[in-house]
């Protein structure tokens, strides 16, 4: 009995996240590819070895890329852990020439947000790093319906990435993440320490 409950359990969990990827790709991807955006893979083509299962199920619509002069256009719609049927999306521009890593050179359309050291990430609740999810009344189950006003709630907010992307301005819902460089200094010697 108990193991039946949490198969159905299982099931409506994977049946949200499903409702949910499919509102995004009716509502909120046409937006975004009409703004230029074309959808890449969530892993690099050129990736070779093993991929990460979690970041492909994080990632379900890939990544989307733009080009333009200042940069690439990088923005992640992230889904949350566990496969729970919330996401965040993180946007950032990448330099043209790319990133250079532990791992060797990537090219600009292969980095993924959180590698930048300045990205943005939008949040429902950007102070509290609240993600966003469909909201139903307590002890009632949401409904395809409901996903689909979340996707198009959201499909609102695109100009607030926009603003982000090209003049680094913080809409309601964005927040900005920033992670210092790290200083290498030099000792008297001239020595990089």
């Amino acid at each position: 009995m108990i193991y039946r409950s949490s198969k159905n359990g299982l099931k409506s969990v994977k049946e949200r996240r499903d409702w949910l990827v499919r509102s995004f790709r009716t509502h909120l991807l046409p937006v975004l590819i009409d703004r230029g955006f074309v959808v890449a893979p969530a892993v690099a083509p050129g990736h070779s070895g093993p991929v990460d299962r979690e970041l492909a199920l994080a990632l379900p619509l890939g990544r989307l890329v733009r080009h333009r002069e200042g940069g690439v256009d990088l923005i992640e719609v992230d889904f949350r852990q566990y496969r729970r049927a919330a996401f965040r999306i993180a946007a950032g521009v990448a330099p043209k020439e790319g990133l250079m890593t532990l791992t060797g050179h990537w090219p600009a359309e292969d980095i993924y947000v959180s590698w930048l050291n300045e990205f943005y990430v939008m949040y429902a609740l950007p102070r509290w790093q609240v993600s966003f999810f469909a909201w139903h009344w307590p002890y009632q189950s949401p409904t395809q319906g409901d996903y689909e006003r979340l996707a198009q709630r959201v499909a609102e907010f695109v100009p607030e990435l926009e603003l982000a992307l090209r003049e680094g301005g913080l809409g309601s819902h964005v927040r900005r993440f920033l992670i210092p460089r790290t200083v290498i200094r030099q000792e008297q010697t001239g020595a990089i320490v």
